[in-house]
């Protein structure tokens, strides 16, 4: 890799036999773009080989580990299978702390501390667990969530101090950014660094997004910073390639990967990448992140794709429900030249 930047990915450890029940956009369409690994299993040894050559072509050098807690399917993918492969070198390894499944109703805590004291026997003194000044690195998803609802505090408290007795000094990223700024540090100042997960929510666009929205999403982020690091809280500046979730669920607007309608494929990710690296931080080893390398359900990952001719039908009785009439790509390994592009010194 030759890259100024440390680039982390979300990375999604739960596709077995049934790769995680399908119900992704890309199996829909006509013909089906699936992906170019097929309906894998990530415990294979090959995979995981696959996606360790394809991170290092893109300057990947992290990837953020979706965690639903001690024995599920992730984490024995994680232990049993990832950490131990041969062919790991220096990728790292972090934890993506999944409230949704830990803490129940974001006010059910009992799980927090037992959660953290498991991670710290059997993560954070791996060798390619990250760390940033030697602590070991938790992200925890929907922190804002945990704000809102007067728990985050709570929280952070229960996951410090149970490193603490393990004999670590937690290093906590809060999914703390979405939207606009507000108007006070309280929920930042409680964080060691501060991103945003849902970038196609927090940008706000449908369709396709266009230079503007792009802008505007960055200007806000400009001021999430400003905030965060008067806080003294680290900022990590967040893309995506699109969005598209209506394999899984019926509810959210599609947000194409073109940045316009007469866009080549991949603008969005271009664009996105070209601002967010100039919102990187040097106390975080300049780390920007992806969502995502292989969330297959929303489409947002840039996992590659089985090449094909583009196409806006689909197998539902309209021909574009799950399409929405925008036009998708075959796309190869499209996503990964942009990546390696826009972070290659």
């Amino acid at each position: 890799m030759d890259s100024d930047y440390t680039v982390g990915v979300y990375y999604y450890p739960w596709y077995g036999s049934d790769f995680h029940g399908g119900g992704y956009l890309r199996e829909h369409l006509l013909p089906p773009q699936l992906p170019s690994l097929g309906e894998y299993d990530d415990r294979s040894p090959e995979v995981i080989s696959q996606h360790l050559q394809w991170s290092r072509a893109a300057n990947i050098s992290l990837w953020v580990a979706s965690w639903w807690g001690p024995g599920r399917r992730e984490d024995t993918a994680l232990l049993q299978h990832i950490l131990p492969h041969e062919e790991l070198g220096e990728m790292r390894i972090a934890l993506f702390y999944e409230t949704t499944g830990r803490i129940p109703g974001f006010d059910d805590l009992d799980n927090v501390a037992s959660d953290v004291a498991y991670m710290a026997a059997r993560y954070f003194d791996h060798p390619n667990y990250l760390r940033i000044d030697g602590r070991p690195v938790l992200f925890v998803y929907l922190t804002r969530v945990l704000s809102r609802n007067g728990r985050l505090a709570e929280v952070v408290a229960l996951m410090r101090s149970a490193a603490t007795k393990a004999g670590y000094d937690l290093y906590i990223v809060g999914d703390e950014v979405f939207g606009r700024p507000p108007s006070d540090s309280s929920a930042l100042v409680l964080l060691d660094g501060v991103t945003n997960y849902d970038v196609y929510g927090s940008m706000g666009s449908k369709g396709y997004a266009g230079q503007q929205a792009v802008d505007t999403y960055y200007e806000t982020q400009a001021g999430w910073q400003a905030l965060a690091n008067a806080a003294g809280t680290a900022f990590i500046p967040a893309t995506t390639p699109g969005f598209n979730d209506k394999g899984v669920r019926d509810g959210h607007q599609a947000v194409s990967r073109r940045l316009t309608q007469t866009s080549e494929p991949g603008t969005l990710f271009c664009a996105m990448l070209q601002q967010a690296v100039t919102y990187t931080e040097s106390a975080t080893g300049n780390m920007l992140l992806v969502t995502s390398w292989n969330e297959w359900h929303e489409d947002t990952q840039i996992e590659p794709v089985a090449e094909s001719a583009s196409t806006t039908l689909d197998d539902s009785d309209g021909g574009t429900y799950y399409s929405e009439g925008l036009e998708y790509e075959g796309y190869g390994e499209r996503y990964l030249d942009i990546l390696r592009e826009e972070t290659t010194k």
